[in-house]
């Protein structure tokens, strides 16, 4: 049977004292989730357990990959972003951030200008500064170093080989690790730094390879962002740009879809913006419906609750269509706390 995995990203929340202890998801007015939750198999999953994930570890383990293999946000962006790797090289993901007396006032700032990349880049002839999407970049270093190093970024803990969403403090990180690494980044970041005066980079995810993954050749994926299309890259998917619900009716592959909306309003605490931007996708969702001889599961790659305004342990709620239903009636972490819990790593494992 024909699969798809529409995730919204971020969209988990935590009671919220402002919607009378009620999650967005909760408040937000969902026809289209709440009619395919009520014909579907629901529940609530852990990403990764007792982690707070970053994205791309949480697509790399929810589609079964083990994340002993998952080689970090850095390499993973790159590959996303159609940014060409050398044989040996370190690479970082990077958020612009703007900065004043060594404190950090918003960590999600435009790119430097292209003059202004221009000049970073010829600061050292083997490393190369990208700007991506948004805010975001790629750091990479024509080198064979050790990825073995910390995070800069505030908001993220290096865990094993990926990293963990922790609370934001407005001071950038101390680099520890391997003292080569080291040298070699914060030489060229004090350089950089003098060119962009009020902003800075934050790095976090350092990797110095890619895995091979068994493929998943049958399947499609539907993102925007660099970070899901370098895992489908990995994974063997084909990448296709933004597509029509309506044509998830037709197309006989499988389709992974992410979402984006939810999550950029969590961050800022936003929850009125939350509601607003789940009960848009669940307008768009409407053709799903009509879906036959299909496995759809919706879920969440992560909570962003709008109290943290970052990511969190908390778990997320899934549904499976063209399962036997359950008897849950609304889509909401609240309601589907009565179905299975499941683990992240598991979840491909359900959809067989």
């Amino acid at each position: 049977m024909r699969k798809i995995i529409i995730i919204l990203d971020g969209l988990a929340d935590t009671p919220i004292k402002q919607l009378k202890n009620k999650t967005p998801l909760e408040v937000a007015n969902t026809p289209t989730l709440d009619y395919l939750a009520s014909k579907s198999q629901c529940g609530l999953m852990y990403p990764i357990k007792n982690i707070a994930p970053e994205s791309g570890a949480s697509m790399f383990n929810l589609l079964g990959y083990p994340l002993n293999k998952y080689p970090g946000r850095g390499p993973v962006e790159a590959l996303g972003a159609g940014i060409k790797l050398p044989k040996n090289f370190l690479a970082l993901r990077v958020n612009f951030a703007k900065v004043q007396k060594n404190k950090l006032l918003n960590i999600r700032v435009q790119p430097p200008s292209k003059q202004q990349l221009k000049q970073i880049n010829s600061i050292d002839k083997d490393i190369k500064l990208y700007s991506t999407k948004g805010y975001r970049g790629v750091l990479i270093i024509n080198k064979k170093l050790s990825k073995d190093i910390s995070n800069t970024h505030p908001g993220y803990k290096r865990h094993k080989n990926f990293s963990q969403a922790q609370k934001v403090t407005n001071k950038i990180k101390k680099l520890t690790g391997n003292k080569k690494t080291i040298k070699i980044l914060n030489n060229f970041i004090k350089k950089l730094n003098k060119i962009l005066k009020d902003k800075t980079i934050l790095i976090r995810g350092a990797g110095n390879s890619l895995p091979k993954l068994k493929k998943l050749n049958n399947w499609i994926l539907i993102s925007e962002m660099p970070i899901e299309r370098g895992i489908a890259k990995l994974a063997g998917m084909k990448i296709v740009e933004h597509t029509l619900v309506q044509n998830l009716l037709t197309t006989k592959k499988n389709v992974f879809v992410q979402i984006k909306g939810p999550d950029t309003y969590g961050h800022r605490g936003d929850y009125i913006n939350k509601i607003k931007a789940i009960e848009e996708i669940d307008s768009k969702l409407r053709p799903l419906k009509q879906l036959k001889n299909t496995l759809l599961c919706i879920t969440s790659d992560h909570a962003t609750p709008c109290n943290l305004k970052r990511h969190s342990k908390d778990p997320v709620p899934y549904l499976i269509y063209n399962r036997p239903p359950n008897n849950i009636k609304k889509f909401s972490e609240k309601a589907c706390k009565f179905g299975k819990t499941i683990q992240g790593k598991d979840l491909m494992k359900y959809l067989k």
